[in-house]
């Protein structure tokens, strides 16, 4: 051997490089048996991180471990010391563990019993990474033997996404978080319910020092203080209620070093109180949701709050926030024609205009607006404010049928003063224009944008506009619009827009390829010939 390979760090490494493609397990498992040199590190890698318990189980002696009826992993009879002693030789290997509902669902009761109880302080000594992926009351007990000391990053969720549902043995476990993992980083764990649910999510929040980063429910104003104090954390995902109480405020909390933020509200109006009671100086990305899943008001797009919540969110962040992402959870299909086309609903240019400072956007997202009454003059003035944006979805979320102000120049004034652009959707009305005219023939195409989403705009002389876009963007493929389909009970100019769109999109593929085409045969023609022999 080699005298590279003695050193075990070494072999560590490319152990783990090794294990990075998902189908060589069986190589590991291979050069663990190669030589004791190698047995050890080998071990480690294979073991670092195990999906449910079946992998652990199998390692015990044949006529132990068997099938029931049901196909689930059972025991024959409770473990002895050395059978204990052979688990533990792999178990003191694991530091990450995930555990989902159908992991749980193969193994019985005696198995978790058997578990609960082994001989040793710890079923995983060495365990830092916990996914618990299970709501079920049953498996707590079990759930409790791998909540160590040594846990540093921990998630609790029912499923990759669901939240855990409110009870008392959740918020009995919830509470004990801090005291059996005081060293916690990374929580991860989404709770239904209000405040009074969430009262041991905030009380384990404020017991924890090193937190990094916390996705969970909703948190009050001490936990809130308590984790504007903390240096080490950088991401925040929480959810905003009734519940900021104005006389316990005796300081705005203020995070000094968080990077990014995301806040989830029932409504408008809450999510705007929440914004007035905290401040993030530092923060490059947020991302705010309008989540009325629970409420029993319907969620409307055209709240007239809205103005307030884009001034809210201008004093709430500094000019350094990069991304910005402003999002309403509703079912637009659900709202009637009449609001679709209230023209009251749409807002303009001083709506966005608190926005305009933050000149550092790299990506912004305001999709659920009603953005027709935005014209070319007051684009031109939002786009020059953010040079840096590569991503801009503006009004095209909602199926809209109020006839956008913006034009073929507004495209033109996005596309000249935002160079980094890749990603669009905007609504505008696609007429023919006069292509020698400024701005359209002083701005330089953007070859990076690949997507454009239209929303109902109207279109008029579809083989006109797939020239004047092919021209602004020339790698531009296709064109993204609501179609008639989506529409309940479609009206015939939507009918019109839907084939004018599909008309677009084949002429900018034979636009494309025939641009491609030529940029091949200039290539060729560059290229010297081969030289001939004498």
């Amino acid at each position: 051997m080699h005298v590279c390979l003695f050193p075990t760090e070494i072999l560590l490494d490319i152990f783990t490089t090794i294990l990075k493609n998902p189908r060589s397990c069986a190589t590991i498992a291979a050069l663990a048996r190669t030589c004791r040199t190698f047995k050890e590190p080998a071990l480690d890698v294979l073991w670092h991180h195990v999906n449910g318990f079946k992998p652990l189980l199998s390692c015990l002696p044949e006529g132990v471990l068997k099938r029931t009826r049901e196909g689930k992993l059972s025991l024959e009879r409770p473990l002895i010391a050395k059978e204990w002693t052979v688990l533990s030789q792999y178990a003191h290997r694991i530091h990450s563990l995930t555990i989902s509902s159908s992991e749980l669902d193969q193994i019985n009761d005696r198995v978790v019993q058997a578990l609960i109880h082994m001989p040793s302080s710890a079923l995983l000594p060495k365990l830092q990474s916990l996914q618990w992926l299970d709501d079920r009351e049953s498996f707590f007990p079990l759930l409790c033997t791998l909540l160590l000391p040594t846990i540093r990053e921990l998630t609790l969720r029912c499923g990759r996404l669901g939240p855990w549902a409110p009870s008392f043995a959740t918020s009995a476990l919830l509470g004990s978080l801090a005291a059996r993992c005081p060293f916690v980083r990374l929580f991860n764990c989404g709770y239904k319910g209000d405040l009074e649910d969430s009262d041991a999510v905030c009380e384990a929040a404020c017991n924890w020092r090193e937190l990094a980063h916390l996705t969970t429910g909703v948190l009050d104003t001490q936990a809130l203080a308590h984790l504007a104090s903390l240096p080490s954390l950088k991401f925040l995902d929480f959810r905003s209620f009734n519940f900021v109480d104005d006389a316990r405020l005796h300081a705005i909390p203020t995070f000094n070093g968080i990077e990014e933020v995301s806040i989830s509200a029932p409504s408008h109006s809450l999510l705007i109180r929440c914004l007035k009671n905290v401040s993030f100086l530092c923060c490059r990305s947020a991302e705010l949701r309008i989540d009325g899943s629970n409420s029993e008001v319907p969620l409307l797009p055209y709240d007239p709050m809205i103005p307030d919540l884009i001034v809210s969110i201008s004093e709430c962040f500094s000019s350094t926030l990069e991304q910005l992402n402003v999002n309403t959870d509703f079912d637009s299909s659900t709202l009637h024609e009449d609001a679709l086309t209230a023209a009251r609903f749409a807002f303009g240019f001083h709506a966005i205009a608190p926005l305009l400072p933050f000149s550092r956007l790299t990506q912004l997202s305001l999709n659920w607006l009603c953005t027709s009454y935005v014209d070319d003059d007051a684009l031109k003035n939002m786009v020059q404010s953010w040079p840096r944006l590569e991503v801009f979805y503006f009004g095209t979320a909602t199926r809209w049928l109020v006839p956008p102000s913006l034009t073929f120049i507004g495209l033109a004034h996005l596309i000249q003063h935002c160079r980094h652009l890749y990603r669009i959707a905007i609504p505008f009305r696609a007429f023919g224009i006069d292509t020698n005219s400024k701005p359209f023939s002083a701005t330089i195409p953007n070859k990076n944008v690949t997507s454009l989403f239209v929303g109902l705009s109207p279109i008029d002389d579809a083989e006109a506009v797939a020239c004047q876009l092919h021209a602004l963007m020339p790698n531009l493929t296709d064109v993204g619009h609501w179609s008639w389909q989506d529409l309940g009970q479609p009206r015939q100019s939507v009918v019109a827009y839907d084939n004018g769109w599909n008309r677009v999109d084949d002429y900018l593929q034979v636009l494309t390829k025939s641009a491609k085409m030529r940029e091949e045969l200039k290539g060729s023609q560059k290229s010297p010939l081969p030289a001939r022999r004498l």
